[in-house]
């Protein structure tokens, strides 16, 4: 699963990062504070992600001490926090990879300045080998974004959470308001992921076709269904068929 996470920030990395940013040093500081004061306050984990930079600052409270954060406050070259995921469980990752695939693509459609608006909230567990499962309140939000439209800055934030009757599920919220996305706003999200095209050819695929097959099938050549095959595992962000089948039908892309 760790690779899927892996594969999602490399995508981000790999953004247009040349047009110029006003005021870059003095947001990343401000962003910095930001994310040390909740650490604090809440004794959870915040993690600021420059993937400009493939940086992360990892600030920690004693939730981080829980899973084996030695340092209060961290530097690591990469925008990845696989010490945190390894602690997580495969399922709840991959639930957390699609609502991340939701939010990246929802960004895409808003202005610069509403997308600090919005955030994703899903319950996580923390199981520390060895140790008890602790429920965890987990939050993302993209508060920078270049002139350009790339991603710049993001915020995810690990908070220690009683479970209640009505717990968060797997959602995207309007932090203005308070509303979680609609369902036919989610679905029209994740309807954009694929096209047309590339979810005949998946639905294929889940259905054990070979390339030769779904290309008789389709009336295509071998080579375009190869060129589909590695457009679909581009846009939901893994790298084989059945990881981006399990996506697919959790984003009801294919049935």
């Amino acid at each position: 699963m760790n690779t899927k996470e892996e594969k999602l920030r490399k995508l981000l990395t790999q953004q247009n990062f040349d047009a110029a940013c006003r005021n870059r040093p003095a947001v990343l500081e401000q962003r910095k504070r930001q994310a040390r004061t909740f650490a604090a306050t809440e004794n959870g984990i915040a993690v600021l992600t420059d993937f400009s930079e493939r940086m992360s600052y990892i600030y920690a409270g004693a939730l981080g001490r829980l899973i084996g954060l030695e340092e209060a406050c961290a530097k690591l070259p990469s925008a990845f926090e696989g010490d945190i995921f390894k602690c997580i469980p495969p399922e709840e990752l991959m639930e957390r990879h699609v609502l991340e695939l939701r939010f990246v693509q929802l960004q895409r459609t808003l202005p610069l300045h509403e997308r600090p608006g919005y955030n994703t909230v899903c319950l996580l567990h923390f199981r520390p080998e060895g140790q008890s499962c602790t429920p965890i309140l987990h939050r993302t939000y993209y508060l920078e974004s270049f002139p350009n439209g790339s991603i710049w800055l993001a915020l995810c934030l690990y908070t220690p959470f009683v479970g209640l009757p009505a717990a968060p599920a797997y959602n995207i919220v309007d932090n203005r308001t308070g509303t979680t996305l609609l369902p036919e706003t989610c679905a029209q999200l994740d309807s954009q992921l694929l096209s047309p095209r590339e979810r005949s050819v998946l639905q294929l695929l889940a259905k054990g076709l070979s390339s030769k097959q779904i290309a008789h099938k389709l009336f295509i050549s071998v080579n375009t269904v190869s060129r589909h095959r590695q457009n679909i595992l581009q846009a939901l962000q893994v790298n084989n068929t059945a990881a981006a089948v399990e996506i697919a039908l959790r984003l009801h892309l294919i049935v």
